[in-house]
Formats: structure tokens, sequence, C-alpha cells
């Protein structure tokens, strides 16, 4: 017989009309149990990940899926589960590893009621997506966000890449999950910087959007950090709401609150034709950062120097206060972000020759192919103060200014 399913109980955040994303602590069980109760059946469900996290979840997957099968349908057979494991890192998420994932899925003969999961940081969530989005022109995805980055992010929208040795996620699409899985409880076994990096998104997020969500960031660093990196993968703490510390419940509240505004945003605006544009503070000069920096410096970090620049682009043009942008530099440092291109933390990650190529004009000549600038116009998110922005979508802004 098999054993008790441990169902936890979840926050369901709506995006696009459907309550699709789910936040809680050790999920396995119900993600299950909700794939094959609320989902479309299918005859295969490919699960890809990568090295790291397959040691880590790997089984636990593959035991609660027959577990889960077992108590939904206990007199049939249950489905294919076939798993996958990638490399880690950013140097997966090209067009080679796409179409030999394709390749693979061919060879074992998956059809069009595949359902796709990526178990994974962004770098997995893109890439796996992007597989979904074209296999037989499109099968079920999943999204399971291992990183706080991929949570509050990447997970969230239905944007899917890879890589091109002109940009990155320069091809792609545009394809939504059907889920989305929050499960806070593997962040603990995230590293300290992994952690940072994901916490510039949050901020980012607060910035454009929330005042009161900004101040709670900036009062309650330490017990964030701490509700983080406590460990809760083991053990059922956190599980149910009785079971749930006041730190885990902080942490829940902090990513919830993150991932309903670009829930909200993305519902709004799903292909980026204005409000979405919002998401992309600290992108524009953050990215072109992380053109010439990456993968030394992580995207994170990038996007914390560009948000500081693109504040003081925003001070510059009489909108954001001097006060506004020392807070927001304030609470970048306290989460352990760089706020400039002379941080120590830069000098000491990228190498001499990649910082001497981050000047004015190099960033300039990147930013020319971002997918926010609209012919040679450049366009930035300006913050009228810390929690709202100037339009409700990025603003033209001079080269003049930007180089300055």
């Amino acid at each position: 017989m098999a054993r008790a399913l441990k169902l936890a109980e979840v926050e369901r955040i709506p995006i696009l009309g459907t309550e699709s994303i789910v936040c809680g602590f050790h999920l396995v069980d119900y993600i299950w149990t909700d794939i094959f109760s609320n989902l479309p059946a299918a005859s295969t469900y490919v699960l890809i990940t990568d090295s790291n996290l397959a040691k880590l979840y790997l089984s636990q997957y593959q035991e609660s899926f027959q577990v889960a099968w077992a108590h939904h349908k206990p007199a049939s057979a249950a489905p294919r589960l076939l798993t996958h494991v990638l490399p880690p890192g950013e140097l997966s998420k090209s067009r080679a590893t796409k179409s030999a994932i394709e390749d693979w899925m061919f060879g074992e003969k998956c059809t069009r009621d595949t359902t796709v999961l990526a178990l994974g940081g962004g770098v997995i969530g893109d890439l796996v997506g992007y597989v979904a989005a074209t296999f037989m022109r499109g099968v079920s995805f999943i999204q399971i966000p291992t990183s706080l980055l991929a949570m509050v992010d990447s997970s969230i929208g239905g944007k899917t890449a890879v890589d091109t040795p002109a940009g990155k996620n320069l091809v792609g699409s545009f394809w939504q999950p059907k889920r989305i899985y929050m499960d806070m409880a593997v962040l603990s076994t995230l590293p300290q910087r992994e952690f940072s990096n994901g916490m510039a998104e949050v901020i980012k997020t607060a910035a454009i959007w929330d005042s009161a969500e900004f101040d709670v960031l900036e009062s309650s660093s330490v017990e964030i950090r701490r509700a983080v990196l406590s460990g809760t993968r083991d053990g059922d703490a956190g599980l149910t709401l009785a079971t749930r510390s006041a730190e885990q419940t902080l942490l829940q509240r902090v990513i919830a609150a993150s991932a309903r505004v670009k829930a909200y945003v993305v519902t709004h605006d799903e292909r980026e034709s204005g409000m979405r544009g919002l998401l992309n503070f600290g992108h524009t000069i953050g990215h072109a950062i992380e053109a010439i920096l990456s993968p030394q410096v992580l995207h994170g970090e990038c996007v914390a120097v560009g948000c500081v620049l693109e504040a003081e682009v925003a001070r510059r043009m009489g909108h954001l206060s001097e006060v506004g942008v020392a807070r927001l530099v304030r609470c970048l440092r306290a989460y352990g972000l760089p706020t400039t291109m002379d941080d120590p933390l830069l000098r000491a990650l990228a190498s001499s020759e990649q910082l001497a190529e981050v000047r004015p004009q190099r960033l300039m000549d990147i930013m020319g192919v971002d997918k926010k600038t609209v012919g040679t116009q450049k366009r930035l998110v300006v913050l009228k103060q810390l929690g709202a922005t100037l339009e409700l979508k990025p603003t033209n802004v001079s080269d003049a200014l930007i180089l300055e």
C-alpha cells in the first residue's frame, strides 16, 4: 500500500485568469497530486533538471510520482516519467542543447500529449520552456523554480529563450506554463550569493510598484536572510500553516508579494507592449553590464548596479530625489549586492580585462540591440519615487543623458 501523501497548505496567485502560481513549503507530493487531479492527462511526463539539483531532488520526485499516482488511480497503470539531466550553468542555455533535448524526446517517442517539467533555476526554466513551446508546435509546460531569482522573475510570465553569440535571450518564445510551483523549502540549499542574486529582483519590483513592500525589505533584511538560510529543507516545518515559523511566514510574504506584482503586470501586458516593460527597471543598463561580465558576475549583481545607475538617470531628470537614490543603494547593499562598478565584489569576481571593457560607449552599443530599444531610441524605466514610476511603461531617454 502506498504511503500517505504529505499535502502542503498553499497560497495561490492568479495570472492570466487562472490561479496557476502556487507557493508553499515541501510541495513535491502536492505537485504531482495537483497535476494528476487538475491538469489535462498526459501519456508521458518529462522532468528536466541539472546535475546539481538531480542529486538533491530527483529521487524524491520519482518516488512521489508513483505514490501520487497510486492514490489518484490505483487500478490503472501509471503514465511514463522520463528524466533528463543537464550540466549546470548558463552554457547549457544554447540552441545546441535545445536540439539535443528535442532529439532525445523524439528518440523516447514523446508525442503531443507530453507534459514537460522544468526543475531548476532560470537557465533550466528558460531553456526547457522554449523546448516545450516548439516541440510538436507546443506541449504543456510546468515550472518548478528552485532559485529565488527564478521564483520571483524568470518563471513567471511565459518568457522562454536561449542565448546566442549576439546576446542573451535573443531567440525564444512566449509560452505560458500551466503551473508555477514555488517550494520555499528548497531555498535553504541556496548559496548566500544566489540568495542575494534573487533579492535584486525582489527589491527592483518593490522599487517600481510598492513603497510599503520596499519599507519591509529595507527594515527586515536580517530576518529575511535568516528565513532563507535557516534550513527548512529537512523535516516538514512549514508544510502546514500550524507548523510555519514567523520567519517562514515572512519569507513567503516577501516572495508572494513580488510574484503577485509580476503576475498582475503580465496579466495586463502579456507580450510586453507597455506596462510589462516596467519590470525591466535596472535591466537596460544591467543587461549591458551582464553581457560583458557574465558568467563571472551574476544577473542580479549586474541588475543591482543597473538599478542604481537608472535611478541616477531619474534623479538627473528631476524625478527621483537624492534620498530615494540613497535608500535604494542602502537596501541593495543590505542584501550583499554591488551598487557601483567600483564595488569590491565586482573587482573580486571579474577579470581586469572584463572590467576595462565596461566603458560608457561600449554599454551604449550593447543597449542598441536591447529588446526594449525602439529603432535607435533607448527607453528606461524612470522612478518618480520609491514604489512608483513616471509612466506605466519605459520612458524615452536621450543617449546623452545615459552616457553622462
